[in-house]
């Protein structure tokens, strides 16, 4: 039997934790966070993790204050609620200027920066950033506690705020760690461009006489791409990776040698086709996977699941006999009159929007019934592969897909009058709910994972994500349209990849141009998954996301199973004398723990680096403008790899010599190569 989990602060223990400075830090960095990703997220398509940028803000603050272990991590954890939220906001209110454009203006969306777009993006995303908190909080024992999931950069924080607090070499490696993470995210492309951010070919063949077939491969040059690998672990990163092998490396070739390559035949021109082929027609296998596997998870689950909601929601204890729960179990309690005044705000919202009195409840209804499994969906696969890599913008076109079916529906058996432009734009708020909160789920999950490990109560976390949402509900949809008025969406200087996907995929809904064939097939192959007993979850997400994020998490995964493998290795070899078979065991599981954890801080170190010159690579692009710190207008890419090649050597190196020192060597090159003689 495993021994039972200690926290680093025992339940028995208190602490402060939930305070007033604790509380004003947190603040001051959700609008810091909101502000940077909203741009970040409207330029280049993507959100930089707040996780451990928030947590370095909170630890320079209140270390001075003489905070409590406890308080910084409240403070970091109110903190990433802006970057969350942003996402929410970004990818979706957006797409309404670009349905607006791609419709003639009939949308009613033509300038972001007015007094009731503005209150309907606060109402909408403080609506699906509440739900996203008050539908984790029965997730938590679920996925938490009894399928404990990963949880990578939850770990990654807790680890962390250990390491400062204890001193020490852990320190050490967090430190260079960030340094190394920091420095290659400045140097990449986003920075100062001396080498390419990712890495891509296309290969060209014949095999087995087949004509114009091409196998794409690519890697993104990323520290904190092999952080998380490495602290998810060898298994599921294999996993994810299958899963981009399956879209990827068979799918995109299999669909271009039968429906052709859109574009010409060079080499910028055949990378852009197979991307043209992912977001067209693979992509939505990976869709359909995801959306099965959420299903067949949920069902799975079902007993656990209801058991926990059913105890939140009445706040008792699931068994009279059992004692009151400890500290570190203690859960906000979700009221159903909550649930409820937030459908009606919702539903009234609607209403003022559409002006359907039959429609507006549905639409209601809709955006629950999607909020609750995609929260779950979100909360799970955030366990896997992060927040940063959670494909939320599935997530999202799946709400979109089916809220415009209903829609459409509706309006051919004459129920509902909108009209086309009305029904994308009554959409769009829907899946804009289930986007915002699906992104504060996947955060939220994190966050209560580093709460399980250092021991904080899981009712201040909850409040204080509260807190947090309610604050970048406020703050973030001004900058949003302040930005949206500077720079027009969709060009140049803010390009907004995201919401001109979504917008794009509404419009090609509503005008009956969905990839019907290449989703059901997402959902046979989940099936075939779920009979073999595979993670369906895992594989659909690396069919989803772009083959070069997952290539460096199975690199990273590697490096970790390198490690492992070797450790035990050398202690069987040098520590097999005067020990029995158990002993040796134990010896051996005690050796790979602590080298695991030494690997795990160095990985934290490069996701805090990456992350926190993420933050300020998109602060000085917005101080000095898009493409102000080239070095190189058309970097390599060779200096990125032999730096990647370099790092993937160094976290092997920093295991094995925090090993050597433990046992008292110091010719790290000696341990690793030496054989009994």
């Amino acid at each position: 039997m495993e021994d039972e989990f200690q926290p680093y602060v025992p339940a028995d223990q208190e602490l402060p934790e939930f305070t007033l400075k604790a509380i004003l830090v947190g603040i001051a960095i959700t609008i810091i966070m909101g502000a940077a990703n909203a741009y970040l997220g409207l330029f280049v398509g993507m959100t930089v993790s707040a996780t451990i940028p928030s947590l370095v803000f909170s630890l320079a603050a209140l270390k001075f204050l003489k905070g409590s272990i406890l308080e910084i991590n409240m403070a970091k954890n109110i903190g990433v609620a802006g970057e969350a939220l942003a996402a929410g906001i970004i990818f979706t209110f957006p797409a309404l200027i670009v349905i607006n454009d791609m419709t003639g203006g009939d949308a009613g969306w033509a300038d972001m920066f007015t007094f009731q777009n503005i209150l309907i993006m606060v109402i909408i995303s403080l609506v699906g950033g509440l739900l996203g908190i008050l539908f984790t909080i029965p997730l938590r024992k679920v996925f938490i506690e009894d399928l404990n999931l990963p949880y990578p950069e939850g770990v990654a924080a807790a680890e962390v705020l250990k390491a400062m607090e204890k001193g020490g070499r852990g320190i050490y490696y967090i430190l260079m760690a960030a340094g190394i993470g920091g420095g290659m995210k400045l140097a990449a492309g986003s920075g100062l461009s001396l080498w390419k951010e990712k890495v891509e070919t296309v290969v060209t063949g014949k095999p087995f006489g087949m004509k114009n077939i091409r196998f794409f491969g690519g890697v993104n040059v990323s520290p904190a791409l092999l952080g998380v690998g490495y602290i998810i672990g060898f298994k599921i990163s294999l996993i994810v990776f299958i899963g981009g092998i399956l879209g990827w490396v068979i799918g995109i070739p299999a669909v271009g040698l039968i429906k052709g390559w859109p574009g010409g035949d060079s080499a910028p021109e055949m990378i852009d086709a197979v991307y043209q082929l992912w977001f067209d027609e693979t992509k939505w296998i990976g869709i359909g996977a995801v959306l099965t596997g959420g299903i067949y998870t949920l069902i799975k689950m079902a007993p656990q699941l209801k058991q926990s909601i059913v105890q939140t929601m009445s706040g008792k204890k699931s068994d009279a006999n059992e004692p009151a729960p400890i500290r570190t179990e203690r859960d906000f309690r979700v009221s159903p009159i909550y649930l409820l005044l937030i459908a009606v705000g919702v539903l009234a919202l609607y209403l003022w929007v559409t002006h359907e009195i039959i429609i507006s409840p549905v639409l209601t209804l809709l955006m629950l019934v999607a909020t609750f499994f995609f929260t779950a969906v979100a909360g799970y696969l955030a366990g896997i592969v992060g927040s940063s890599n959670n494909p939320i913008s599935s997530v999202t076109i799946t709400t979109l897909v089916f809220t415009a079916l209903v829609l459409l529906g509706f309006e051919a058996i004459n129920v509902s009058h909108m009209g086309t432009s009305l029904g994308m734009t009554a959409t769009i708020l829907v899946a804009a709910v289930v986007c915002s909160s699906a992104a504060i789920a996947g955060d939220s999950m994190q966050e209560l994972k580093t709460a399980q490990i250092l021991g904080a109560t899981p009712l201040s976390i909850q409040k204080g994500r509260f807190i947090g949402v309610a604050v970048g509900a406020l703050v973030i949809p001004f900058i949003v349209g302040i930005l949206a008025s500077a720079w027009e969406i969709g060009s140049p200087s803010l390009p907004s990849p995201q919401a001109v996907i979504m917008g794009s995929t509404v419009y090609a809904i509503f005008n009956l141009d969905l990839n019907i064939i290449m989703f059901l097939i997402g959902v046979v192959l989940a099936i075939i998954l779920i009979f073999l007993k595979l993670p369906v979850m895992a594989v659909a997400i690396g069919i989803y996301l772009p083959f070069t994020l997952t290539t460096p998490i199975f690199l990273g995964g590697i490096l970790g199973k390198i490690s492992e493998v070797w450790i035990e290795k050398k202690t069987r070899l040098l520590d097999s004398v005067g020990l029995s078979g158990k002993e040796l065991d134990s010896k051996v599981k005690e050796n790979k723990e602590r080298a695991f954890n030494s690997g795990l801080l160095f990985a934290a170190g490069l996701v805090a680096g990456e992350a926190i010159m993420g933050v300020i690579v998109a602060g000085l692009i917005i101080g000095l403008g898009p493409g102000s710190m080239s070095i190189f207008s058309n970097p390599s890419a060779f200096p990125g790899v032999l730096a990647l090649l370099f790092i993937m050597f160094l976290i092997i190196y920093m295991v094995i010599r925090d090993h050597m020192a433990n046992m008292g060597m110091r010719d790290a090159f000696g341990i690793m190569f030496r054989r009994r003689r």
